[in-house]
């Protein structure tokens, strides 16, 4: 077997698999089906090659499998202590389920947050999309008035504060997308989605961003300016989401276009 090829397929494997949170057994096969069939390997030795890599992802896997499956057990525990404590109707063991209950919630609002959000920018992430806004076929559950925001200018903020600052960048405009009040998602580096309930609520998004126009940051030494652009789609039942991203990306490109030609660059006075 040509070393060669087995190392440069281990690498493209080592960077399919570094974005990922978590790697489940599908995943993980997919993966390696494809790049040793790319490269005209056998996956075993590719695995082997490349193991040391992913064990990290799979003990994280195997940590939450573990975690879920105590809590599952806490909950059926604590069920069975209530209906006991009603039959018998022992008040203190009822108080002591109801408890249990309620610390088990918390676990599990945490544990969801672990593989919900984005660790950065506290938004959710296109886990929490998919699980919840979507169904098995990638078609919108429920309405919604999806707006697509994409920040101006980042790379340039980033090129020349570093990626500390442009962190910071994030955060700040994601806080204050969340503070409209409705789901917001870190869909890619610097993109985000904002699902409102309908149209109307919808309009808080021009007040959000010239709050966000008007505001000189600062980091080290340089103040600056930021802003975003976005597309809003209303997006119906059963609608596919990649059409509706679509239509709210053309969109947002059209504002950003126009938005451009009235708003400085970022370092500028």
């Amino acid at each position: 077997m040509d070393k060669h090829t087995l190392k440069a397929a281990s690498q493209e494997c080592k960077e399919a698999i570094e974005p990922l949170d978590i790697v489940t057994p599908p995943i993980y096969s997919s993966i390696f089906s494809k790049i040793a069939q790319k490269h005209g390997l056998d996956e075993e030795s590719l695995i082997e090659a490349t193991e040391v890599t992913i064990d990290e992802k799979i003990v994280q896997l195997l940590d939450l499998n573990r975690k879920s499956s105590e809590q599952v057990m806490s909950l059926d525990g604590a069920s069975k202590k209530a209906l006991k404590a009603m039959k018998e109707h022992d008040d203190e063991l009822l108080n002591e389920s109801i408890k249990e209950t309620e610390a088990l919630r918390r676990e599990i609002e945490q544990l969801k947050e672990s593989v919900y959000k984005d660790t950065l920018t506290r938004a959710w992430n296109r886990e929490w999309l998919h699980a919840n806004l979507l169904d098995d076929d990638g078609n919108f559950k429920n309405g919604y008035t999806m707006a697509m925001v994409d920040l101006n200018h980042f790379k340039e903020i980033n090129d020349t504060l570093g990626h500390i600052a442009g962190d910071k960048v994030l955060k700040y405009i994601s806080s204050h997308l969340m503070a409209l009040g409705a789901p917001v998602v870190r869909y890619g580096g610097d993109e985000f989605l904002v699902f409102f309930d309908s149209p109307e609520e919808s309009k808080k998004m021009e007040k959000c961003r010239e709050e966000v126009l008007n505001k000189r940051l600062k980091y080290s030494d340089r103040s600056f300016t930021t802003s975003f652009s976005y597309g809003i789609h209303t997006c119906e039942e059963g609608e596919p989401f990649n059409e509706a991203l679509k239509i709210a990306d053309e969109k947002m490109y059209r504002d950003k276009s126009q938005l451009k030609k009235r708003i400085k660059r970022p370092f500028e006075e």
